[in-house]
C-alpha cells in the first residue's frame, strides 16, 4: 500500500528500526504486534463506542500511519482521513473462551503492507463486563501507546456520552517523527551517549556477561557439549524458525501485593526496582551463583508531557546489566539498580540496533550469538485513568518471538494485586521452567521485602 501523490514519506525513526530489525530473525511477523484488552464492569453503548473509535483515528494520528517497502528500505506516511465502517462484537461464555479467541487473534499476521495495522474488537465477558481488544503492528504502537489509546479512547467516549467538549487532542505522532529525519544533532547525541553505556554497560564490568536463563544454565551446557567449548558463557539461540510462544500468566496472593505495595510506598521505591532485584537474585541462584545479571528491559521513552500524550513507537530495548554484592542488603541492591535505571533512561536515544552492533564488535559474537535471555517490561498503570472506573487490562500471546521469554509485570488497577505474564519460547523453555522460575522469583521478592536488610547471600542461602 503505497503513498498517493502529496502524501509526506518519511523514514522509519529508531524504536520502529528495532521492529524492522525484530523482522529478520523471526519469519513470523505477530512476533512484533501488541495484543492487548481492557474490560469495565459497566455496559458500554458500542454504537457510541464506535463512534469514538473514529475520533480517536482522527485525533491519534499513529492509527493512520502505514509502510510500504521502497526497493530494500522501509518508508512510512500518514493517511489524512481513515474511518472503520465496522467493529466486530463478541460474547463470551467463559473466560476460557475469550482467552482462546484473542488468542488466536493476536498470533494472526497482520498484513501491515497491505495496510492493515490494527484490529479492533469489542467485546461482553461471561460476568457482563464491556471491553475493547487491540492487536496492533508495533510499527505504530508499543505497549504505551495501546494504554493511551485506551485512556484516550473513554474520554472521547465520555464526551460523547455527556455531549461536552472533547479532551485536549493528543501530541501528534508525525512531528516526533519530523524530528528524527537526518537530525545531525540527534545523531551526535546518539553517538556520545552510545559510548557512555558502552563504557557503563561492558567495559566498566571488565569481563564478557553471562548468559542468564530462567531454566539455568541448561540451554547453556547443551551448546558447551556440542560445540566442545566448556568455557562458553553465550549461547546461539536466534533461530528465526522455531520461535512459536506460549503465555502463562500468574497473578500474585492479594496478601503478598499488599506487602510489596507497602514496601514500596514505606522505602520509596519504584515497582520495576524491586520486582528487577528479586528476578535477578534467583537468576544468580539457578546460574552458577554468577553475580553478572543482563537482560533487556523495555523504556518507554516518554519523557516530556508532550511524550507521555502521545501515540506510536517510542519505546527501545536498553541492555541492564547489574554486578550484585552477596554482602549488600536487599533494599541498597534495589537503590543501586534504581540509579542504573536512570543511567540507562538517560541514554535511552541510543537505538537497539546500535548496541546489539556495539556488543557484538566488543566480544567477537556470531550475528546469531547474544547474552541476551529475555526482555522485561513493567507497565505502570493508574487508578484514575478512565476517570475512576475500575478496569482489568489483559495482554494476549502473540504466538512468536524472537528471545527465549518476554516478560511483562504490572500491578492491577482493580485489586492492586501483581501480575506477571511470561510468553516464552516452546523450543527453548518448557511450562514447568516458566513456573518454577516464577515460583523462585515470589520467594526471592517475599523474602527481600519481609527482610529488607538481609543481604544478597543470606537470601541465596534460602533459596
Amino acid at each position: 500500500m503505497k503513498p498517493k501523490n502529496g502524501e509526506q514519506v518519511y523514514n522509519l525513526i529508531h524504536s520502529q528500526e528495532m521492529v524492522q530489525y525484530m523482522w529478520k530473525y523471526s519469519v513470523h511477523m505477530q512476533s512484533t504486534q501488541v495484543p492487548v484488552a481492557i474490560a469495565f464492569d459497566e455496559k458500554l453503548d458500542f454504537q457510541l463506542l464506535a463512534r469514538a473509535v473514529n475520533i480517536e483515528i482522527e485525533r491519534n494520528d499513529c492509527m493512520r500511519l502505514r509502510i510500504f517497502r521502497d526497493g530494500l528500505r522501509i518508508k512510512q506516511y500518514f493517511l489524512n482521513e481513515y474511518k472503520l465502517k465496522k467493529i466486530l462484537v463478541k460474547e463470551f461464555n467463559s473466560k476460557e473462551e475469550q482467552v482462546e479467541y484473542f488468542d488466536s487473534v493476536a498470533s494472526t499476521k497482520l498484513d501491515v503492507f497491505g495496510g492493515e495495522m490494527f484490529k479492533i474488537i469489542f467485546f461482553r465477558t461471561y460476568e457482563k463486563k464491556s471491553g475493547i481488544f487491540i492487536v496492533a503492528s508495533h510499527m505504530i504502537m508499543d505497549f504505551v501507546a495501546a494504554f493511551m489509546f485506551f485512556k484516550d479512547l473513554m474520554a472521547v467516549y465520555d464526551s460523547l456520552k455527556t455531549d461536552s467538549p472533547l479532551p485536549k487532542a493528543m501530541t501528534k505522532y508525525e512531528d516526533i517523527i519530523k524530528s528524527e529525519q537526518d537530525n545531525p544533532a540527534l545523531e551526535e547525541r546518539i553517538a556520545k551517549e552510545a559510548k557512555e553505556l558502552d563504557e557503563f554497560v561492558f567495559v566498566e564490568k571488565n569481563r564478557r556477561p553471562f548468559y542468564n536463563a530462567i531454566n539455568g544454565t541448561k540451554v547453556l551446557d547443551w551448546q558447551s557439549k556440542i560445540l566442545r567449548q566448556p568455557d562458553m558463557n553465550m549461547p546461539h539461540i536466534y533461530l528465526p524458525v522455531l520461535d512459536k510462544t506460549q503465555l502463562i500468566k500468574k497473578h500474585l496472593t492479594q496478601e503478598d501485593s499488599n506487602e510489596i505495595s507497602a514496601f514500596i510506598k514505606d522505602n520509596q521505591l519504584s515497582a520495576e526496582w524491586v520486582i528487577q532485584t528479586a528476578f535477578r537474585i534467583y537468576l544468580s541462584k539457578i546460574n552458577r551463583h554468577t553475580n553478572d545479571t543482563l537482560f533487556w528491559v523495555l523504556c518507554p521513552r516518554r519523557r516530556t508531557v508532550k511524550e507521555k500524550r502521545c501515540g506510536g513507537t517510542l519505546a527501545s530495548p536498553m541492555p541492564w546489566r547489574e554486578i550484585l554484592d552477596d554482602n549488600k542488603s536487599f533494599l541498597d541492591t534495589t537503590h543501586q539498580l534504581g540509579e542504573s535505571q536512570v543511567f540507562l533512561f538517560r541514554h535511552s536515544d541510543v537505538p537497539f540496533t546500535t548496541v546489539r552492533q556495539m556488543e557484538r564488535d566488543r566480544f567477537g559474537l556470531s550475528l546469531m550469538q547474544t547474552s541476551n535471555t529475555m526482555m522485561f517490561s513493567y507497565l505502570p498503570s493508574g487508578e484514575n485513568s478512565f476517570n475512576g472506573r475500575q478496569y482489568d487490562f489483559s495482554a494476549y500471546n502473540f504466538g512468536h518471538y524472537v528471545m527465549p521469554i518476554y516478560t511483562l509485570t504490572m500491578q492491577e488497577a482493580s485489586t492492586g494485586r501483581y501480575v506477571f505474564s511470561y510468553i516464552h519460547r516452546l523450543f527453548l523453555t518448557k511450562e514447568q521452567e516458566v513456573l518454577d522460575f516464577h515460583n523462585g522469583v515470589v520467594k526471592t521478592l517475599m523474602l527481600g521485602v519481609r527482610n529488607p536488610e538481609k543481604t544478597i547471600g543470606e537470601i541465596l542461602e534460602e533459596l
